[in-house]
């Protein structure tokens, strides 16, 4: 049995009433294990399914926990370990926005990129997504699992919400899921236990304040804020975002739940009524989970920020190099660190415009690598892009070399032709190798290596 403090229990009865047993009894129990596929990637099943989860078409709750550090498709971003309530934002996403639009789209608080790998995969094409976390450690996480995902119309940033001032009033979303005390994930993350306590809870409060009121100057307008939090509480879910929409020039906007039974609508009246939306794990097969929407109403509209002069393209050969590996007619190249880096010629404006800012930009497009000499020296990210594999021989390798180039060991080959090789596993891409002679290079980035021995 959980030793729950009791001033959370208080605060359960308070919100809840006798229904609070029935979430307590429900945190003891174990968490179920969902996952969002890549539709990019993979189109057939993976895993045997519990259920699906009705609100991502996507999502399912697994039968059973796999061993995911030991599967290559997870290697290769051909799905997401994520927790099934926070798949949500995709049901709020297609009844608040028109998602075949080109939209600009900010995920404020994204590490460690559940979120993201979502929108990115829910986004039009020519829609750009702006992927932000204000800690480095977190960020790089961020870079990583976004780079597995594979979509070019992406841009990572490592920065505090104040740093956003250069697209104030040019943004149709933006997702807050909130830094908060974690109540909703007792049952996940056990030590959250014992770090609550009600001065936590006043203090994310607080800081959750300062994020949507930074954020809700970057929303144009009819733009909206997606805000959300793995809590129960009011002080972190109702609380900052009625702060919000007491200042005038926002709407509160109304979610059609009536194909998600267990979903739960609050309603907080006011000079506004506010619609949020509670997820309980003894209703629902999830985490405990709030959102809430707000769509700005105010006249505010400003220009993107403007294309840089001295913006370093790939010069004339470079760019006939890297033509050979992504289309040029559809993919404009930049020349930064000595790393040629690709993005969609749709999003010109948008991701060029990002430059002449002071964001940290930690991942722009898709870092294809290095051009020297007139040969592509690849860079990981382009072996597990979602684009046409062009040029490169493939090698095949069966589950247990992959899990060996997983863990940047040599594996056995069975060509001597001297080159860059795709390594594959199935219809999985993982990434590159390098034969020279008699010796093969394993290129899998150091960092996302497997440190672990797989038991048998």
């Amino acid at each position: 049995m959980q030793n729950f403090p009791e001033d959370f229990k208080s605060q359960l009865q308070a919100d809840l009433g006798d229904e609070s047993k029935s979430l307590l009894s429900a945190l003891e129990t174990e968490s179920p294990t969902s996952i969002r596929y890549n539709p990019k990637k993979q189109t057939t099943p993976l895993f045997e399914a519990k259920s699906h989860i009705p609100w991502a078409e996507n999502g399912i709750i697994l039968k059973e926990r796999p061993s995911f550090t030991f599967d290559p498709y997870f290697h290769a971003g051909h799905y997401y370990v994520q927790e099934a309530s926070s798949m949500f934002l995709e049901e709020v996403l297609k009844q608040c926005v028109d998602l075949n639009d080109s939209l600009r789209v900010l995920d404020l608080c994204a590490a460690p990129g559940g979120k993201s790998t979502h929108l990115s995969s829910l986004i039009s094409s020519d829609s750009i997504l702006i992927s932000n976390e204000v800690i480095s450690a977190r960020a790089s996480i961020l870079v990583e699992n976004l780079t597995r995902w594979g979509n070019a119309n992406v841009v990572v940033t490592n920065n505090d919400p104040e740093h956003f001032s250069a697209l104030e009033s040019c943004m149709d979303v933006v997702v807050i899921d909130a830094p908060c005390s974690g109540e909703g994930m007792f049952r996940k993350d056990r030590d959250a236990i014992q770090e609550w306590s009600l001065n936590n809870v006043n203090i994310c409060s607080a800081r959750q304040k300062r994020i949507l009121h930074k954020a809700s100057e970057l929303l144009r307008t009819d733009g909206i804020i997606v805000y959300s939090t793995c809590t129960f509480n009011t002080k972190e879910d109702v609380d900052p975002i009625i702060s919000l929409l007491e200042e005038g020039g926002w709407e509160s906007v109304k979610i059609d739940i009536s194909n998600f039974p267990g979903v739960k609508e609050r309603i907080v009246d006011g000079s506004q009524s506010l619609y949020g939306y509670h997820f309980y794990p003894h209703l629902i097969e999830g985490e405990g989970f709030y959102i809430s929407v707000l769509r700005k109403t105010n006249e505010d509209e400003r220009s993107w920020p403007k294309v840089m002069k001295n913006v370093n393209f790939a010069d004339k050969k470079t760019k006939a190099v890297l033509s050979k590996y992504m289309d040029g007619n559809e993919f404009d190249f930049l020349q930064h660190n000595q790393q040629s880096l690709a993005f969609p010629i749709a999003l010109h404006k948008e991701m060029l415009g990002l430059l002449n800012t002071s964001l940290r930009i930690k991942k722009f497009g898709i870092d294809m690598g290095q051009v020297i000499r007139e040969e592509l020296i690849p860079e990981h990210a382009l072996a597990i892009a979602n684009i046409p594999h062009l040029q490169f021989e493939e090698i095949h390798l069966s589950k247990e070399d992959a899990i060996q180039y997983l863990q940047k060991k040599d594996f056995n080959i069975n060509t001597t032709a001297k080159g860059w090789y795709l390594i594959k596993y199935e219809h999985a891409y993982l990434g590159f190798a390098k034969l020279m002679g008699n010796r093969m290079n394993n290129a899998y980035p150091k960092e996302w290596r497997i440190r672990s021995e797989q038991k048998l």
